[in-house]
């Protein structure tokens, strides 16, 4: 930027960026200023990196036209320096360099050794998971260099590391879509990529040697292909969400991090460094998220829709989805739009409530939300929930009713037992999957009452008495065609019950227990048993008896087949 007073030229200002410098060490600044009427100053604005305000200092002349200052020691660090210079002559007229206004320069400094600022999770539970990164430009970023001399050469049952395989899909069988360390190749830790490790041990740390900061006077590009995409901040500070922008001009919506016990987590605020983040992209072609560095530069300005959602939650043992929305937005459409956000994909033992929308045609058929036109108030969402932990309930809980109109109702409609719930009165429902088909299907139905009762006229509601139902399938295993044998044992509560489950042999002696004095609510339910004793041993092929029992004493028996 240059100002002009009338008939005045402004000063001459050229100056040559420094190479990249070592760390924590004072950097001298050069410039070469002249003027026509002469100088009043010289200033030189600098700056740590990621921080907003400049501190400035006056640039001493030396010899001939030169002038120079130095940035102060302790603002060369990891983050980077950026800076700008100011000449201003004695009548006022000035220029800065660069010119354009917010613009600086950068310089990268070399970085002998950095550490993640918090220690990582440990256990091995997929709470210990986390999405992990390096804000630096590395010497060499392949994941041995990066962690095996903190965490010890690669063992899996100590550590284990896993990153997106190229051109992912969205199986959720074992670790699809992802590859497991040494398969993470050579560059896993680039500057904007991330991945998810789990560490057994507590109190380790993730150091790194020998890399540079990043430029921060252009905006650094993080490729997205299509479908699913680990990201991270490529600068060793705080990047908020509103200095990110995408190539295709599309939200930022979808953006996640991985909360831990909490799943991922919709991200609002901030990138921060060292850690991990999702973003899909659905488009069959692939994009470009820029992260602007500059923070005095104007942030992007986000806009929020107006309407209803529902929050659908889902656990399993300590796994948990969490943020899954249903709803209405007055720009939203029925079919694909930008509300409408792709499901990340689980790792480890996990819980996946997900829509499945292939007749999209997107690169990702698995949606976390599904958000609709308000034009029809009568709707119903299809959605499944997936699970790889084997024998453990699942719990699906509903919020945010009072966003809704009162007076539309709101069922849900578990298909496989054909059972349907009033969500307004009881929000909360459990089921126990069957291992041999882990995607179970539910229907979510808001509307007008008529409208509702028609859609759940085949599913059966709370039943009037105890009702126990023959075990599916009986015998079990089919001619012993599956590798983990399982039958579903279903039964009605005609209110919140203690109920215990037994099988037993045919001389009566116990040989599991199912359920044990464990309160349920009034409903359909579904338990299974994988054809072993208390102990955990098979038992042998015969004729068995499930025994259901309820506080008040009340019980009814039926006999199973197991064939092997």
């Amino acid at each position: 930027m240059t100002v002009t007073a009338t008939g005045n030229q402004p000063p001459s200002l050229t100056h040559t960026v420094p190479s990249v410098q070592p760390i924590l060490q004072s950097i001298l600044i050069i410039a070469s200023v002249t003027d026509d009427r002469g100088l009043d100053k010289v200033e030189l604005f600098y700056r740590r990196s990621g921080e907003v305000d400049f501190v400035s200092t006056r640039m001493m002349f030396t010899s001939g036209s030169n002038y120079q200052a130095n940035i102060t020691a302790s603002f060369v660090t990891s983050s980077g320096v950026d800076y700008f210079l100011l000449a201003t002559d004695v009548d006022g007229a000035s220029t800065r360099r660069p010119s354009a206004p917010n613009s600086i320069f950068s310089i990268q400094i070399l970085v002998t050794t950095a550490a993640k600022p918090a220690t990582q999770p440990s256990g091995t539970a997929q709470t210990a998971y986390r999405l992990v990164s390096v804000p630096l430009q590395l010497d060499n970023p392949s994941a041995a260099a990066v962690l095996e001399d903190d965490l010890g050469s690669y063992d899996n049952t100590k550590w284990r590391l896993f990153g997106l395989a190229a051109g992912s899909s969205q199986n959720l069988n074992a670790k699809e879509p992802y590859i497991e360390f040494p398969n993470t190749g050579a560059n896993a830790f680039t500057p904007g990529t991330s991945l998810f490790l789990i560490v057994k041990d507590p109190g380790k740390t993730i150091t790194i040697s020998a890399a540079r900061s990043l430029r921060t006077d252009q905006r650094f590009g993080i490729p997205l292909q299509p479908g699913h995409n680990l990201i991270a901040t490529p600068f060793n500070f705080s990047i908020p969400v509103g200095k990110l922008s995408l190539k295709s001009g599309g939200n930022l919506n979808a953006l996640k991090s991985f909360g831990g016990s909490s799943g991922f987590v919709p991200e609002t605020a901030a990138l921060q460094p060292w850690e991990g983040y999702y973003f899909p992209n659905v488009n069959q072609a692939a994009d470009t998220l820029f992260v602007n560095p500059n923070l005095s530069a104007a942030a992007i300005t986000k806009t929020t829709a107006d309407g209803w959602r529902l929050r659908l939650l889902a656990s399993c043992a300590e796994a948990r989805d969490d943020y899954n929305f249903a709803g209405l937005a007055p720009e939203s459409e029925d079919g694909y739009d930008d509300n409408d956000l792709a499901e990340p994909p689980p790792i480890g033992d996990y819980v996946s409530l997900y829509f499945a929308h292939p007749e999209w045609q997107k690169a990702l058929s698995r949606f976390s939300d599904d958000i609709r036109a308000v034009a029809n108030s009568n709707q119903q969402w299809r959605f499944k929930v997936a699970t790889n932990i084997p024998q453990e309930v699942v719990t699906l809980k509903f919020e945010g009713f009072k966003e809704i109109d009162p007076s539309l109702a709101i069922f849900l409609v578990d298909e496989a037992l054909q059972f349907k719930q009033n969500l307004r009165e009881n929000s909360a429902y459990q089921y126990q999957p069957r291992s041999v088909e882990r995607a179970n299907e539910f229907t979510l139905i808001v509307g007008k009452e008529d409208f509702v009762s028609q859609q759940t006229a085949g599913a059966q509601g709370v039943p009037e008495n105890f009702v126990l139902e023959q075990n599916f399938p009986n015998p079990f295993p089919a001619n012993g065609i599956f590798d983990n044998p399982e039958t579903a044992i279903r039964f009605g509560l005609p209110e919140k019950s203690v109920t215990t489950i037994r099988i037993l042999d045919l001389s009566g002696r116990e040989i599991a227990t199912l359920l044990d004095n464990v309160e349920l609510p009034a409903g359909r339910h579904q338990r299974t048993w994988n054809g072993r004793d208390a102990q955990g041993r098979s038992v042998g092929s015969g004729i068995y008896f499930y025994q259901v029992q309820l506080g008040n004493g009340v019980k009814k028996t039926m006999k199973l087949t197991l064939m092997k």
